[in-house]
């Protein structure tokens, strides 16, 4: 299980994941790599990029605003 991300740990991470994407992109266009080595590579990025994605979703579902009302607006 992984911490829970503070706000700059998940500015952070979406760093991370952009220059993940990025470079995962770049990838896919080498030629000069063996297609085990390529193949490797990209499930190893895939895989990182998965975690970056959960763990960003993870964050913004424990931050978002609450859809429940709140007491003060039920008592009015």
């Amino acid at each position: 299980m992984t911490p829970e991300l503070t706000d700059a740990g998940c500015l952070q991470t979406k760093v991370k994941l952009s220059d993940l994407i990025e470079r995962r992109s770049r990838v896919l266009d080498r030629t000069d790599l063996s297609p085990t080595h390529r193949a490797e590579v990209l499930r190893s990025y895939n895989r990182m990029i998965r975690q970056y994605r959960r763990e960003i979703k993870l964050y913004e579902a424990a931050h978002a605003p609450s859809s429940a009302p709140t007491t003060e607006a039920a008592e009015k």
